[in-house]
This record gives structure tokens, C-alpha cells and sequence, in this order.
């Protein structure tokens, strides 16, 4: 009966690592998807730049455990890519976000964004990843950097520019972090 018991908590086992695989697949393809489309349309909203904003240089210090990760686990990664995509949603949902824009690029933007963090929520709560992770709290206070700097230029175009610059960069960032969703 014992027996019974352990071959069948192993096959659910086996079974559970099967689907979990399947779907960290399913979510890299679509974050480099919709990463891709991502830089694309920040391409779109920084356009031209004005020489006057070239002057407007900030240098926003990513956290080093995001260019070049310590630890490259599916659930590491998971979490670290949500929380900088909910940043970057926050950042872009603003009012004042990229003046001058179109707001249908602005829309399609956080559209896509919104998309992948679903993705990347369902994952967590799948494999119940929520936790914490080292890269967590720089993140969060390079975003809030971010913030701050706009804040002190009050919104102005030139500064959204130079953010837009920074977050295409942390989409080169987000892409390197989906590679490591592999199996």
C-alpha cells in the first residue's frame, strides 16, 4: 500500500515539473515577444531627439544585480521581471507621462506591459514563487530614483525623453532575464 502511494506522489510530481516546464516555455516566448514589441514602441515615443534635451543627462544607476544576475532560476527571474514591469507600468500610467506622444503608442505600451505581468502573476501563483529576492529592494529604489528625477524636472519633455532612453535600456535588461525562463 506504501508502495502505491509513493509511485503515485511520484508521478504527480513528475507530472507537476511537466506542466511547470511547459509553461515557463510558453512565458519566455512571450516575454521576448512582447519585449521585443516593447522596444519597438519606445523607439517610436523617443523619436527624434532635441539637442537641447541631449543636456538632460541623468545617470539613473541600475542596480548591478539586474545587468548581470547572480542567480539566473525561473522563479528568480520571474519575480524580478514582474516587479520591473510593474514599475514600469506605474511609471507610464502616470499623467504626465511622455508628453508629445501618441497616446495610441502610449496604450499599446502599457498594454503589452499589462499583458506580461498577468503572464508572469499566473506563474508565480503556480509554482507559489512570491517571495522575496535580493534584487527587489534596489529596484525598487532605482525606480524611485526614476520618479524623483521627473518629479524635480517637473514632467517636463526633455526629462521623459531621457526616461524613455532609461527604460529601453531596461527592456535589453528584461530580454536577458527571459533567457532565463529556459529549461
Amino acid at each position: 500500500m506504501a508502495n502505491s502511494t509513493m509511485v503515485q506522489l511520484v508521478l504527480l510530481l513528475l507530472l507537476a515539473a511537466a506542466v511547470s516546464s511547459d509553461q515557463y516555455d510558453s512565458l519566455r516566448f512571450h516575454q521576448r515577444r512582447t519585449n521585443r514589441r516593447s522596444l519597438s514602441l519606445l523607439k517610436e515615443m523617443i523619436g527624434e531627439i532635441h539637442p537641447e534635451c541631449l543636456r538632460e543627462g541623468m545617470d539613473f544607476k541600475i542596480p548591478q544585480e539586474i545587468v548581470q544576475p547572480k542567480q539566473c532560476q525561473k522563479e528568480n527571474a520571474t519575480m524580478v521581471i514582474h516587479e520591473m514591469l510593474q514599475h514600469i507600468f506605474l511609471l507610464f500610467s502616470n499623467k504626465n507621462a511622455s508628453p508629445g506622444v501618441n497616446e495610441t503608442i502610449t496604450e499599446t505600451f502599457l498594454s503589452g506591459i499589462y499583458q506580461q505581468m498577468v503572464h508572469l502573476e499566473e506563474a508565480l501563483k503556480v509554482n507559489s514563487a512570491w517571495g522575496t529576492a535580493e534584487s527587489i529592494l534596489p529596484l525598487n529604489n532605482y525606480y524611485q530614483g526614476i520618479m524623483n528625477y521627473l518629479k524635480s524636472k517637473e514632467h517636463c519633455s526633455c526629462a521623459w525623453k531621457r526616461v524613455q532612453v532609461e527604460i529601453r535600456r531596461n527592456f535589453v535588461f528584461l530580454i536577458k532575464w527571459a533567457e532565463c525562463l529556459k529549461n
